[in-house]
């Protein structure tokens, strides 16, 4: 009874460790660092959409995109497919993420669960955030995540 019990605990030591190792919990390892980061700036981006800061979103956005496209606050203002003074973002969600074999390229999707009111409706619309690495930082890829198709939540 004494080694199941110390088995088991041992097990469970590994298992957390092994967690804190891959949310990058403990300080010298850096298993999951991207993944970390990437899903703490997708949250972020996603709070801000939440808040209706659109020109804080935009700034996920590498500054040569900024300033080739300067609508992009505006874009973003559609990125539910709702109007924003009828949106009530409640919830958002980081599902997944996956990087490429380079470390250089990222995708994360979120659900978010959102409120349009004047019609009571409730969604959980998915969105993949595409984030590519530029001398050691990541930005959201203005193609593939504002260039979308619009019938796509």
């Amino acid at each position: 009874m004494k080694k199941l019990i110390a088995i088991l605990l041992l097990l469970a030591g590994v298992a957390g460790t092994g967690f804190l190792a891959v949310n990058g919990d403990i300080p010298g390892l850096e298993i999951g660092t991207d993944q970390r980061a990437l899903k703490q700036k997708s949250l972020r981006f996603m709070e801000c959409l939440k808040f209706k800061e659109f020109r804080e979103a935009a700034a996920f956005h590498h500054p040569t995109d900024l300033k080739e496209r300067p609508d992009i606050p505006k874009m973003l203002e559609d990125f539910f497919l709702v109007p924003p003074e009828n949106l009530d973002v409640r919830e958002v969600r980081v599902d997944f993420i996956e990087l490429d074999s380079t470390k250089m390229r990222a995708k994360v999707k979120v659900t978010s669960t959102i409120h349009i009111l004047n019609k009571k409706e409730t969604r959980d619309p998915e969105a993949m955030l595409y984030w590519r690495r530029v001398d050691g930082q990541w930005f959201l890829d203005l193609r593939t995540t504002l260039e979308r198709g619009r019938n796509v939540l």
